[in-house]
């Protein structure tokens, strides 16, 4: 099914904040005055490879980019590309129909009313075959491609092809979460624009922006929660997960004992008809707070609470031998489960029940 055919309302691949929708860019000051270097010099390359951990803005400064050059006539005039003005460019790019931006990303499937796992070459031909056609407004014509993690190898090499030989007035933007990962081909053939994490500080005020009934102390935990990335504190923040971060807390409080109906408690909230999105979120929280934990273990960093007697609790499990190969072990499976289940639409209640346990095990041999 093509872009064309996919009518609205449909679920979005980016939730509830699509980055088409940023009107103004928070943060990456020398990630926007690199670009505008380039383009007012009048030496863009044609692809542009924006890296950076998962959820920190790179999507939204794509969009960015394609507003400001397809709303422009002289593209090394642009002084800037934040804040966006309301202009018909961009009313028709956050509608998904501007006739010479193409966005590649992973398809929704009307008939399993669940998206893709993976971006696929069909997908990426479809691309090429738009960019086969003139630019409609006689300018730009500029694929987003969010993101190169998600596709699959013939889908990378179809657009290894397309980069090699790219058609006049294109510009490729790449979305990539782990460069590491992508081929030296297309890295060789991109300009790398790194992308860091936010400060809490900016996180706080993006929350602010888009979410004006969170309060300050809601607002600031999601912030340090976030480890750096706005699409994670927005859903922490919209999702309840300062509440959620703190009843989990309440049942890890009595380790290496749990209150099992406690326990029964939250996890059943993650049953079928819970909250698309909320497991997902649970998941973030319980491997974050494990990870901190561990870390604080190994390297004796004093762990930040967000709660009073947080702080009491994890010195009570680092304060001995914790098993730190075994933490870290439940970390990993932990991480590796989490698409598992939702993937192949297992218990999630029962995958909770069983990462707590393990984690009770593993402090009851500590304490023994």
């Amino acid at each position: 099914m093509s872009q064309a055919e996919i009518t609205e309302p449909l679920p979005d691949v980016d939730g509830d904040h699509p980055p088409r929708y940023t009107r103004a860019l928070i943060g990456h000051e020398r990630a926007q005055s690199d670009f505008l270097d380039a383009l007012q010099g009048n030496r863009l390359p044609h692809a542009w490879l924006l890296s950076g951990p998962e959820g920190i803005g790179k999507a939204s400064f794509a969009y960015m980019v394609a507003r400001a050059l397809l709303s422009s006539e002289s593209p090394q005039a642009i002084q800037s590309l934040s804040p966006v003005s309301d202009t018909p460019e961009t009313r028709l790019i956050e509608n998904s129909v501007h006739p010479d931006l193409y966005v590649l990303n992973r398809r929704y499937n009307v008939k399993t009313e669940k998206f893709r796992g993976d971006i696929s070459v069909e997908d990426t031909r479809e691309m090429k075959r738009a960019f086969g056609l003139s630019a409609s407004r006689g300018g730009w014509r500029i694929a987003i491609i969010d993101s190169i993690d998600e596709m699959n190898k013939s889908g990378v090499n179809a657009l290894l092809k397309l980069i090699e030989e790219p058609p006049e007035k294109c510009l490729f933007l790449i979305v990539c979460h782990n460069p590491g990962r992508v081929l030296d081909t297309i890295r060789s053939r991109c300009r790398q624009l790194a992308f860091g994490a936010l400060n809490e500080g900016e996180l706080q005020q993006i929350i602010s922006g888009r979410l004006d009934t969170v309060d300050e102390n809601e607002a600031a935990a999601a912030a340090f929660l976030a480890e750096g990335s706005a699409g994670r504190a927005l859903m922490l923040a919209e999702m309840g997960g300062f509440d959620l971060y703190r009843d989990m807390v309440g049942v890890l409080e009595g380790l290496p004992q749990l209150d099992i109906e406690a326990l029964h408690g939250l996890a059943g909230r993650f049953g079928a008809r819970s909250e698309p999105g909320s497991f997902r979120l649970f998941c973030y929280l319980f491997s974050g707070w494990l990870h901190r934990v561990v870390r604080a273990a190994s390297t004796g960093q004093e762990f930040q609470p967000v709660f009073q007697g947080e702080a009491e609790l994890v010195h009570r499990l680092v304060s001995g031998d914790l098993p730190l190969e075994s933490a870290l072990s439940l970390w990993e499976k932990v991480q590796h489960q989490v698409r598992q289940v939702e993937g192949l639409n297992l218990d999630k209640k029962q995958a909770i029940m069983e990462w707590f346990a393990s984690l009770a095990d593993i402090t009851q041999t500590k304490s023994a």
